[in-house]
């Protein structure tokens, strides 16, 4: 697996036909820019994925996902498509787990909430909540469960939060991309060694910036346009192999059904030329 040290120095030299590190393209120019190329390439293409549990407490609603004291990797940048999920577990008698997540907890926003739940913020709870949502305030980044969790004393609440981390700064030599650090606390520490092949990503953009020192402005969007090669590579690689599975967003049977048990009558005669 590539080294720090391979890609600033040889691995970049290739791209810019130069070996030169202390005059233009200086040492700390060229790790900085490949650690930006590593931060780029995690952002666009969310392949730098974790996960973060936290305890929730009875009745409080929302909690910041940018404290280190809810996330303590330290590294969050924002959700992932990956849904959260929140689990109620009793450590009484019977001992049960009870989970919401899917289409049974939707991400909904403050806008929503205020028209369609207009008494929302006055909720006493409930065991489950029905919808998350995300806030910003002022240095606070806060998801937010609504109705906010009924938790009795024999019991806990726990928040999974999948979000896209941002990739470990690399600084010493024998630094790797996409490492998680031994001292950050999460669900694994580790080397994505599946990257591997995606390193050469961070080469590019950082000739990309380099290239404008020298205004070269040609070969700086050539290596963006490299730079986002290996994106879409990535995107293509994590779509769904085989045939996919389209369902209705609404059942329209139902509602028919449930329109004629409402009125107590039969199908009008539009409805009935549908089947």
């Amino acid at each position: 697996m590539p080294q720090f040290s391979h890609l600033y120095s040889s691995g970049l030299d290739y791209e810019l036909g130069s070996a030169d590190s202390t005059r233009l393209f200086t040492t700390a120019r060229r790790q900085n820019s490949i650690n930006e190329g590593l931060q780029e390439f995690a952002d666009l293409t969310e392949c730098f994925t974790r996960q973060s549990t936290v305890t929730c407490s009875n009745a409080v609603g929302e909690y910041n996902l940018i404290s280190t004291v809810m996330m303590p990797g330290g590294d969050f940048s924002r959700l992932a498509k990956q849904r959260p999920e929140y689990r109620l577990v009793s450590s009484g008698s019977s001992g049960s787990t009870r989970h919401v997540s899917g289409e049974a907890f939707e991400r909904r926003d403050v806008e929503w909430l205020n028209q369609y739940e207009p008494h929302w913020r006055q909720s006493t709870g409930a065991d489950l909540p029905r919808f998350y949502y995300e806030r910003m305030d002022g240095g606070r980044r806060l998801i937010g469960l609504y109705p906010p969790p009924t938790i009795g004393t024999s019991e806990s609440g726990f928040l999974t939060v999948p979000y896209v981390a941002r990739p470990q700064v690399m600084t010493s030599d024998t630094d790797v991309p996409f490492a998680i650090a031994s001292t950050a606390v999460g669900p694994s520490t580790g080397i994505r060694q599946d990257l591997t092949p995606y390193h050469q990503a961070a080469i590019h953009y950082a000739a990309h910036k380099l290239e404008k020192l020298r205004k070269n402005e040609v070969q700086s969007q050539r290596q963006l346009q490299l730079f986002l090669s290996y994106v879409q590579r990535w995107l293509f690689a994590m779509k769904p192999k085989g045939g996919q599975t389209i369902k209705h967003a609404r059942s329209y049977f139902a509602e028919i059904t449930k329109r004629r048990r409402d009125v107590g009558g039969p199908i009008d005669a539009t409805v009935q030329r549908w089947f």
